[in-house]
């Protein structure tokens, strides 16, 4: 039997635009894995895409999806839509993959309509990735138009005009719709009504449509109505173990910008950031000395316990960004106790208190590693002589190969730039991972 994905599709010349690299690298990811899908609507401005996929293939399209750099951002009361977004170094946008498992429809998804197996049965090829066929298309997007959006009036009157004039009064949409119609309305008024493209009169179609569907299952459009609300109301409570976070580390000498990028990393996307100061030094040391940094006068200072204090406060805000990645969010320290493994020729209790340190902590998701030519970061922040921090790049790159999940960045450009750069390295691995790579 032939695919039917291979047949030509009656796609308008709408359509016939080159789809954007990330929605094309997506769809060649599932075209590859054999994974049957549909792209249901026209992209809207570039930044997101509708797909339906099975359900039966949706942990496969799942790890497909994070494959290609797509991460899925879980929020729970949506029906079966599920969010996966990707980032684009290029654009520093964030493109949006709307993937479905069933054809329902309402603002809570409490319509249910079955249509979703034929509508991937009967898909046909398109030149941007295959299509719902010309009839499905056309129910399909009245029921998204006049129902999603109650009482709004419709985004796409003018698509819906094109297609009512391949839609079938007796197709397998039209017989969903013919069952909540209306006394007084048929499927062919409902193809004219579309056709003419009045907005008034599609806005009474789809209250007409709503009225209908609840009459004819009002128990069941109440409880997953309820079930939409709890379940929207305990994802805005933003509880933990709902969505996957992400802890990164950045490194670097002095002048390499490790406090600028964690204020631009992520900014945008849609996880929250939070950022950690995991430094060496801080709070602990100004505790020991007072707040003049001096030690007070005839205070006993018990061996070890500046160490100590450091590494509680190193645990403190490891577990502020632990509790932060359960929650989502995209969890970024600004320095970390690896800077303690940096060899520096210490001895006896100084060694000891820097092999502590760097290892004191559970490693980081991903490590980032900025490095830039040791002039550029003296005339950034002249601290210290160009020898010394040339001697901290060196040291630097040794560590990033002793480290797991490194990558090494050229910060020499403009920061916004660099920041491009390491939120794609972030945000590929957060993808990887969700994909189970």
């Amino acid at each position: 039997m032939n695919d039917p994905t291979d047949q030509d599709s009656p796609i308008d010349a709408e359509d016939r635009t080159d789809i954007p690299e990330p929605f094309a690298r997506a769809g060649q990811a599932l075209d590859d894995a054999g994974i049957r899908w549909v792209r249901l609507r026209d992209r809207g401005g570039g930044t997101e895409d509708d797909l339906l996929i099975l359900p039966a293939d949706l942990a496969a399209a799942r790890a497909v999806l994070g494959g290609a750099g797509f991460h899925e951002v879980r929020h729970p009361g949506r029906g079966s839509h599920r969010a996966f977004f990707g980032y684009d170094e290029a654009t520093d946008g964030w493109p949006k993959l709307d993937v479905v498992t069933r054809l329902d429809f309402g603002r809570w998804q409490e319509w249910p309509t079955g249509l979703a197996e034929g509508v991937v049965a009967r898909r046909e090829r398109g030149p941007d990735g295959p299509r719902p066929a010309s009839d499905d298309a056309f129910w399909t997007l009245l029921l998204h138009e006049l129902l999603d959006r109650p009482g709004a009036m419709p985004r796409r009157a003018d698509r819906l005009r094109e297609l009512a004039a391949s839609a079938l009064p007796d197709g397998p949409g039209s017989h969903v719709v013919a069952g909540v119609l209306p006394s007084g309305w048929s499927t062919d008024r409902v193809i004219a009504t579309a056709a003419a493209g009045d907005p008034d009169a599609l806005r009474g179609l789809g209250r007409a449509l709503a009225a209908g569907w609840t009459r004819r299952a009002p128990m069941a459009t109440r409880r997953r109505r309820l079930v939409a609300r709890l379940r929207r109301r305990m994802d805005a409570a933003d509880p933990p173990f709902i969505r996957r976070g992400l802890t990164v580390a950045l490194l670097g000498p002095d002048g390499a910008g490790k406090s600028s990028l964690s204020e631009r990393l992520g900014a945008g996307g849609p996880l929250r950031v939070r950022r950690v100061y995991l430094g060496l030094y801080g709070g602990s040391r100004r505790t020991a000395r007072g707040a003049s940094g001096a030690r007070p006068a005839g205070r006993f200072r018990l061996p070890g316990l500046g160490t100590v204090r450091r590494v509680a406060a190193m645990w403190r805000g490891w577990l502020v960004g632990a509790v932060g990645v359960r929650r989502g969010r995209l969890v970024v320290f600004d320095r970390h106790p690896y800077d303690a493994r940096l060899a520096d020729g210490g001895r006896g209790p100084r060694r000891i208190r820097r092999a502590i340190l760097g290892h004191a902590l559970p490693a980081p998701d991903v490590v980032i590693v900025l490095d830039a030519p040791a002039e550029l970061l003296f005339a950034r922040k002249p601290e210290h002589p160009v020898e010394r921090i040339e001697d901290q790049r060196r040291r630097y790159l040794a560590l990033a190969r002793d480290l797991p999940a490194t990558a090494v960045v050229d910060v020499s450009g403009p920061l916004d730039e660099i920041a491009r750069r390491i939120t794609a390295i972030v945000w590929g691995a957060l993808a990887a991972q969700g994909g189970g790579r």
